[in-house]
């Protein structure tokens, strides 16, 4: 097998590069807020696929499980990403899921065959152990419904099962299953990627689709008038997510769309190119939806529940690096990869790409959480970290609360490729700065220089907190045996209002904070 060049020397130890050194230059202002990063931006996802819940997050018969039948090793781990939302049952799986099966008492639940994913799914993890689960790690739950085996009546009912606090059939089967009080599940989406043929739906006319969502949106708001729901977009198909607004925009509060990265190839080059190509969806969904009211009016009171109530955002409800070329993958349909360090600075820059677009992505999910396509990995044994983890963490730690935004001159890593991307964001109390930089240049450090204006004079005595993640080279990767393919840096220092600048290494994220004395 050949060995590219790029490839070969990027497996070198990257501190040999530290005299190569580019020149770039960051500019913000601080009193140009461009939108509230949502916390739903770090969301996860799990769905009955593979190892990602039964032998993932979930086995009853381990040693290593607690008396609910979570993985402890793994919710540990889970709980240090600071979940803010979960994402379930799927995917394509919700196609061929009837919720009923999983409830009540785990001996009479139903084994099916998993249509979808192959295998056989007992239902021991169902709506409770989900709901229980959310809870442990403190995320809000999303359900995704049925809509291709499903119905609407039966949606509603799983509201419901859910929600509903009246002497009522499904609230009492609630009570029955040992759950007094309802679960408050704000959040529902209405299908999943059902304009795929490929799939088992049957709402691939994006027509039958906004017939068959309004019958589910109508039994699913009277049951509970304050649901969030998330409806079927396609960053592919701009015309679908138009045809979908024209008729369901009075009650879509999210327009999902996936954006996974998928690379024609396993160079490091590809991995990067092909996620800077998602600007351009994402600038496609937000003209759409500029269309739209941000309020709605004249919504007819026979409807007898309100319209939505605050403009449409997007819901990235599935993306991550999908590197189906590598040939690597193992496990089911090969979809347990091995991240190395090159996925890592491709995960920041994905987030860098969120934040930047704040004002119109309200929620975000990563798929998935454990073995498949995952941040965790578990066996039978235990259970690490993949490198991926850190940038997730990262900036679920260290952001603000509102998008700055951030003007960037960077040279070029390769042609076209900027080697600096670069998000900011302010703290609530205007307290901290942050930026959040991945050099993705391999060969060279970046000598950064960062003016802010309207830098307020509390700042002049103050810190920059600079954190900085590297790896041995691009191809460094976790296992079970070694966990310590991440290295991370801390350093702090008095800020220099007339000389702010940041050397940041070859391939690197970096997270760096300006902070006020207090």
């Amino acid at each position: 097998m050949k060995i590219s060049f790029f490839c070969l020397f990027s497996l070198i130890t990257f501190s040999v590069f530290s005299q190569n050194i580019k020149q770039a230059s960051v500019s913000v202002d601080a009193a140009q807020q461009t939108g509230l990063i949502s916390p739903l931006q770090y969301g996860q996802f799990i769905e009955h696929l593979g190892r990602a819940v039964n032998g993932g997050i979930y086995d009853e018969h381990s040693a290593l499980s607690d008396q609910d039948g979570f993985r402890m090793d793994v919710i540990e781990k889970v709980k240090e990403l600071h979940t803010p939302l979960l994402r379930y049952p799927g995917g394509t799986f919700t196609k061929i899921y009837h919720w009923e099966d999983g409830v009540g008492p785990k001996a009479e639940r139903k084994k099916r065959k998993n249509l979808i994913w192959g295998g056989v799914e007992d239902n021991h993890f169902g709506t409770t152990e989900f709901i229980s689960y959310c809870r442990k790690i403190g995320a809000e739950p999303f359900l995704v419904v049925n809509m291709a085996t499903g119905t609407p009546e039966e949606a509603a009912n799983w509201v419901e099962y859910c929600n509903g606090t009246g002497d009522t059939y499904y609230a009492n089967l609630r009570r029955a299953h040992g759950f007094n009080e309802p679960f408050n599940v704000k959040y529902w989406g209405i299908g999943n990627e059902e304009y795929a043929e490929t799939d088992a739906g049957r709402d691939q006319d994006v027509q039958q689709y906004i017939k068959d969502t309004w019958l589910f949106v109508k039994l699913m708001k009277l049951q509970d008038h304050d649901l969030k729901l998330v409806l079927v977009g396609n960053q592919d198909d701009t015309e679908w997510s138009r045809q979908v607004l024209e008729k369901l925009n009075p009650v879509c509060d999210f327009l999902a769309i996936h954006l996974y990265s998928i690379p024609a190839d396993t160079s490091y080059t590809t991995l990067i190119k092909s996620i800077d190509q998602f600007e351009k969806p994402l600038l496609d969904m937000e003209l759409l939806l500029s269309k739209f009211p941000a309020k709605v009016t004249n919504f007819n009171a026979w409807y007898r529940f309100p319209a939505r109530t605050a403009p449409i955002q997007l819901a990235i409800d599935e993306w991550g690096i999908w590197d189906i070329n590598s040939k690597k993958g193992k496990g089911l349909f090969q979809m347990e990869y091995q991240y190395n360090w090159s996925h890592a600075l491709g995960v920041a820059t994905f987030l860098n790409l969120f934040q930047r677009h704040s004002s119109s992505v309200g929620m975000a999910t990563w798929a998935q959480t454990v073995n498949v396509l995952a941040p965790i990995m578990a066996d039978s044994s235990g259970s690490f970290r993949q490198t991926v983890f850190a940038p997730l963490k990262a900036f679920r730690d260290y952001s603000g609360k509102y998008a700055l935004k951030a003007a960037t001159v960077s040279p070029d890593m390769a042609p076209g490729i900027k080697a600096l991307d670069v998000s900011s964001s302010i703290a609530e109390n205007g307290n901290q700065i942050i930026f959040t930089m991945v050099n993705r240049d391999a060969a060279h450090s970046v000598n950064t220089s960062i003016k802010v204006d309207h830098l307020p004079l509390a700042f002049k005595n103050g810190t920059i907190r600079q954190l900085t993640y590297t790896a041995g080279n691009l191809y460094a990767a976790n296992t079970f045996k070694r966990e310590n393919a991440v290295i991370k840096k801390e350093t702090a220092r008095k800020i220099n209002l007339d000389k702010m600048n940041v050397m940041l290494a070859p391939a690197s994220f970096t997270v760096l904070i300006l902070e006020k004395l207090l």
